[in-house]
């Protein structure tokens, strides 16, 4: 091989790995692994998303997304961009989303658990079936990081985040102007008197609004669940002390409402309940790991100190 023939060889070689190089680096690899221990690959951020979990689509669209999400749950009600996309039921065919072949299927942990064989086709197909869910409050920066990765929307998951906790700060810091604290009951759901355990966004809720929950102690190191049973035996022994009843309207606790509870046996008894001080929340904001949670800690401030809002 002459010098020029080799030259030519040395440059063509050097384009071709330029090529190379650059085909590659436009890829984003993408490995997490989800809140059901399945280990999460992708090439580049998703670009197809059908979300099943309400909480998942809000914060999608929170992160700036909305054409990339091709197909929502059923129980999607916010924001209204989401009641026009196409929805699916996790009950129902998993062919239909087959059709759609979306890079991921977002699900919630119960969904995932309770619909094994549904999964599994998705997963048969080929499809990313990706399991998330915050079950404590201070598993959201996780979270939300996480949707972010996937969608490759980190500096927006961490812009929203910072936005978030400063937020909430501030309005903790308002509830800490108060002198004199009310002492709140939190009802999560009415049969069997239930309340939330002190790691949940509810009960977190009461504390950033300022409220001393009455609830302090209860505990159940065997709880899979954020929510627990209370009683009305307990909740009536503390009747005297209960300042405030807030009580969560939603799925729920659908059935809640002020002459609801005050027409329970043995309310009468309930110190707030003969003050009239009974307060009904959005289930969907206190409880829903979304960004409108600040919202939801808001209005329950104004609702326990109305003074605050003068």
């Amino acid at each position: 091989m002459n010098k020029k023939a080799a030259i030519i060889l040395l440059i063509g070689s050097m384009l071709l790995t330029s090529c190379s190089t650059k085909q590659v680096s436009s890829e984003k690899y993408i490995s997490i692994t989800d809140d059901v221990g399945t280990k999460i690959e992708l090439k580049n951020p998703a670009k197809k998303i059908i979300s099943l979990y309400s909480a998942h689509t809000e914060n999608l669209f929170s992160l700036g997304l909305n054409e990339e999400i091709v197909g929502v749950g059923k129980s999607e009600s916010y924001p209204k961009e989401a009641l026009k996309k196409k929805s699916f039921d996790y009950k129902g065919d998993p062919e239909e989303i087959i059709k759609e072949k979306p890079d991921v299927v977002l699900m919630r942990t119960t969904i995932t658990k309770t619909n094994p064989d549904f999964v599994k086709k998705l997963q048969d197909a080929g499809i990313q079936v990706v399991t998330l869910y915050p079950e404590n409050f201070n598993d959201f920066d996780k979270y939300i990081t996480n949707l972010g990765v996937i969608t490759g929307k980190e500096k927006e998951a961490k812009a929203k985040l910072e936005e978030f906790h400063k937020n909430l700060d501030e309005i903790k810091a308002e509830g800490e102007k108060i002198s004199n604290k009310k002492n709140i009951f939190l009802e999560t759901m009415s049969k069997g008197i239930k309340t939330a355990t002190k790691d949940s966004f509810a009960y977190k809720s009461i504390e950033f609004a300022g409220g001393v929950n009455v609830a302090k102690d209860i505990k159940d190191e065997n709880a899979s669940s954020t929510i627990l049973a209370f009683g009305e035996e307990k909740l009536f022994s503390m009747a005297k002390e209960i300042d405030v009843y807030v009580a969560q309207k939603g799925a729920m606790n659908s059935d809640v409402s002020e002459n609801a509870i005050k027409s329970r046996p043995g309310f009468d008894k309930i110190k707030a309940i003969k003050d009239n001080k009974i307060v009904i929340v959005d289930e969907k904001l206190v409880s829903s790991p979304t960004f409108r949670y600040v919202e939801g800690v808001k209005q329950l401030q104004k609702s326990i100190y109305p003074e605050l809002s003068k």
